[in-house]
């Protein structure tokens, strides 16, 4: 904006000056040492910042422009308007109040000028008043660019930590699926190629003395195995584990784990086909339960809470209730901001009621 002012006020100036000799008045050394002056005050309102200067210095601008119109050259009253502009406008606001004082001056001049200082003033105050209305708006959009980019890098940092979350889900459901297969093969295998080893042993040993035993115990060996091989086929045919066991069985852990350490009575319960909760919703439903769990701890006076997950259509319904005192009016917490942040980063919903007990629910949309 300064620039452009600058500009306004050197294409004025020169104006003025190209009109002062062509004028019928005589130009003399106080008319150069006036437009000297009047230049080294309009430069100086660039250099020295400090508050109030620039007024100070557009106020002493306007009265050298009157003494030097007055007694060197009447020319020099038309760069009064910018001036008056620049002082008026940093305590008024309206710029209808701002023109009015721009054009006081006309009362005071010859007919001659009376049209040209018109002109000028008015021209002066509607360049000013669009320069300053775009760069208001200039600024509005660097702002809203500004707040853009920090919700972008909000937005990377929480896809960032979804990624990473995804990665150590996948990582934990092959520790789990190596478990579960470990597991199987222990009950299920281990015991039978036990068995098959210990009559072959048996078998080896009665070889020489009863042929007849040995053959019977090696048979058995031969079936056991075959057994063993037709459970390892089972299993290995059932090898991928699925994902609704493996997101529930979680939150099971988490609220038996969070009623072992607090006196109150939790019950989990869910419908619908709870597989479609990809990994990035089990985190935001566990850690909005967290945080209502939490809440229910501190504030409710409860006994029991009900967690039931709900997969209907169009989105996932997860509610959380205690029986506790409840709130008529819910104040919002970091809490519940949180719970409302991360929800809305998958487009969902929270929806908290505390007119029976407590209530947090949370609604995510999903496609399949």
């Amino acid at each position: 904006m300064e620039f452009w002012t600058i500009c306004n006020k050197s294409i004025l100036l020169l104006f003025v000056v190209g009109l002062s000799y062509v004028s019928q008045t005589a130009i003399t050394p106080w008319y150069t040492l006036s437009i000297l002056l009047y230049l080294s005050l309009n430069v100086a309102a660039y250099i020295w910042r400090q508050k109030g200067m620039k007024p100070l210095l557009a106020a002493l601008s306007i009265v050298l422009l009157i003494a030097s119109s007055s007694y060197v050259h009447p020319l020099l009253i038309l760069l009064i308007p910018v001036n008056i502009y620049e002082l008026v406008s940093h305590y008024f606001k309206n710029y209808g109040v701002v023109l009015i004082l721009m054009l006081i001056p006309l009362a005071f001049l010859p007919h001659e000028l009376f049209i040209m200082y018109g002109f000028v003033a008015l021209l002066s105050s509607v360049y000013f008043t669009m320069l300053r209305t775009y760069a208001g708006r200039i600024e509005t959009y660097k702002d809203i660019i500004e707040n853009m980019r920090g919700d972008l890098h909000q937005v990377t940092s929480r896809l960032n930590e979804n990624n990473e979350y995804i990665k150590q889900s996948e990582y934990l459901f092959k520790l789990e699926e190596r478990n579960r297969l470990s597991q199987e093969i222990h009950d299920q295998i281990g015991h039978s190629m036990t068995g098959a080893l210990i009559q072959m042993e048996a078998a080896k040993r009665l070889i020489a003395t009863d042929t007849e035993k040995s053959a019977e115990l090696l048979q058995n060996a031969i079936h056991i195995s075959k057994d063993g091989i037709e459970r390892i086929r089972l299993v290995l045919k059932s090898v991928k584990p699925v994902t609704e066991q493996l997101g529930i069985n979680r939150m099971k852990l988490f609220i038996d784990e969070f009623s072992a350490r607090h006196p109150i009575k939790t019950a989990l319960t869910y419908e619908g086909n709870v597989d479609i909760i990809s990994p990035i919703h089990w985190k935001i439903i566990q850690q909005n339960a967290t945080e209502a769990l939490t809440n229910t701890m501190k504030y409710s006076d409860a006994d029991a809470v009900a967690v039931h997950i709900q997969v209907l259509n169009t989105f996932i319904k997860v509610e959380i209730s205690d029986n506790g005192k409840g709130a008529p009016k819910v104040i919002k917490g970091l809490g519940i901001i949180g719970m409302e942040e991360r929800t809305a980063a998958v487009n969902g919903k929270v929806i908290v009621d505390g007119s029976r007990g407590f209530s947090v629910t949370t609604l995510i949309p999903y496609s399949e």
